[in-house]
């Protein structure tokens, strides 16, 4: 590791320092939307001006993480899905991290399960270290190297304190209201603070000090090629292929006994099971939640008996391979029926974006384990395997970005409407911008009411003019293009949503 100057500390603490400021403005009190992209290329451009600054070369294989990490900012500005917006931003700063720990020498095709857990937790905890360090620096410059040092350390140590202090402060003081009262007392003062000033002087320094760490880790770690670190789930206990074959032999008996219950009742039909007196909906409603946790544990249970089995010659016995090849294809089968059984519970009650998001990932826990099922066949290193999953995360997310899910269950609905009669006018109105073109139509049904009898072109015009409030306002750093687009389309129509909508308010 090399530690960089002062001098240099002081420049990357001046440009962090903005960054912090650009942070208020940017976002304090105003909704996400493309300023989150501007604020990551300023990143990015601050990050790669420091490496050219102080002549330090990358690998290569670094601005391959530019254009997903450039995708997920820019989905932030266009997708204004709630669940779309956390897991761009939770992607957006993975990217990022994932590609840091490449900058410092840690090939991202080389890395483990808990590599992955270690860039999540650790790296940024060794990056406020970072900060702390760096800020202890500037504070004791200028003084003997003696002196420097223990100013440095002082510094260090409030910087550590007080946030735990505050803490353990904010602890005490919720749980004992008479000693909230006292310490109240003590330090109340009789001059005002504008509490808005309060809050952007405390983001701005915050992320101005994050910056600072993140930045200085990067420097000072850069260009410094490391080996890989020893694999923490090495084999400790070599599972036996006696045990391997009780073991999945039993579950194989299980889940097959399953899975010929499912082709009789589930995927038969209806009706196959009003013998019972279910209907079918409620047979289906039952379960899928629990099948998925089977699913998963199945996943997790032959991934590390696969790890820990005993190996002739560094392969697995054949048995195991066949059994556990058996048993993911079961399995498979079985969340076959969790994926059944939802969509069954949508035809009679309709989509949810819930609902999307878990037969979504039912197939992606498919696609992982037909992945699973080539490792054990194949005889892969866990590497290649792990970084195929992270890659179909990666898949995963941008896919469901330009799959537009809450357009999609909005459509879905709609169409059930159609046939049914029936719309939950309200689950509709939870959803983003991103609804507002398929519910326009809708207010060209003045006589045709939702699913709780109220008339749906007052209800869908209510809900287009409380998006409209809340959103047509917004400053530019919220520009969004969904929101925009609906905006654009309410306008259109704006005479026809109000005097509706005012009839809702009325009534």
């Amino acid at each position: 590791m090399n530690t960089i100057s002062t001098k240099r500390v002081y420049f990357v603490a001046v440009v962090s320092l903005v960054l912090g400021i650009l942070f208020d403005y940017l976002f304090y009190d105003k909704q996400i939307g493309i300023s989150f992209l501007i604020y990551e290329v300023l990143l990015l451009a601050g990050l790669f001006c420091f490496l050219f600054a102080f002549k330090i070369r990358p690998d290569k294989a670094v601005f391959l993480f530019l254009p997903a990490i450039l995708f997920f900012a820019l989905m932030v500005g266009i997708r204004d899905n709630i669940f779309l917006l956390f897991w761009n931003v939770v992607m957006t700063i993975g990217l990022m991290l994932l590609m840091a720990h490449q900058i410092i020498g840690r090939k991202i095709n080389q890395i483990l399960f808990l590599d992955y857990l270690k860039t999540a937790v650790i790296v940024p905890f060794s990056m406020l270290g970072k900060s702390i360090g760096a800020l202890g620096r500037i504070i004791a410059v200028g003084k003997g190297n003696k002196e420097n040092q223990k100013t440095s350390q002082i510094a260090k140590g409030i910087l550590i304190t007080l946030p735990i202090a505050l803490a353990f402060l904010f602890l005490l003081t919720s749980a004992d209201l008479v000693f909230k009262k006292l310490l109240t007392n003590l330090f109340s003062f009789n001059f005002s603070i504008n509490p808005d000033v309060v809050a952007q002087i405390w983001w701005a320094a915050f992320f101005a000090f994050l910056w600072l760490g993140v930045y200085i880790y990067i420097l000072e770690n850069a260009g410094q090629p490391k080996n890989s670190e020893p694999d923490l789930l090495n084999r400790i206990y070599k599972f036996g292929n006696i045990e391997a074959g009780i073991l999945f032999t039993t579950l194989n008996v299980l889940f097959l006994s399953f899975v010929i219950i499912q082709i009789k009742y589930l995927f038969a039909g209806h009706g196959a099971i009003t013998q019972f007196g279910y209907t079918y909906a409620e047979y289906a409603h039952k379960g899928f939640g629990e099948l998925i946790a089977v699913a998963v544990v199945t996943f997790a249970l032959v991934f590390l008996a696969e790890k820990h089995i005993e190996r002739s010659e560094n392969k697995p016995n054949r048995l195991f391979k066949i059994l556990t090849c058996i048993l993911m294809l079961l399995v498979i089968v079985i969340m076959a029926s969790a994926f059944t059984r939802l969509g069954i519970y949508e035809q009679a009650y309709g989509f949810t974006l819930l609902r999307l998001l878990v037969q979504a990932f039912i197939i992606w826990l498919a696609v992982v384990f037909l992945w699973l099922t080539y490792k054990i066949i194949r005889n892969t290193k866990d590497r290649p395997f792990i970084f195929g999953i992270f890659l179909s995360v990666v898949t995963f997310f941008v896919v469901f970005n330009l799959f537009n899910p809450d357009a999609f269950v909005a459509k879905k609905n709609i169409n059930q409407f159609v046939k049914t009669g029936a719309l939950d006018t309200k689950y509709l109105s939870t959803l983003s911008a991103d609804v507002v073109p398929d519910l326009m139509p809708l207010l060209a049904m003045p006589q045709i009411q939702d699913k709780y009898g109220n008339q749906l072109a007052i209800e869908i015009a209510f809900i287009l003019k409380n998006f409209y409030d809340l959103s047509a306002k917004q400053p530019w750093q919220s520009y969004n293009l969904s929101r925009i687009r609906a905006i654009e389309l309410i306008n259109s129509q704006w005479g026809l949503i109000s005097t509706l909508a005012q009839k809702k308010l009325i009534n």
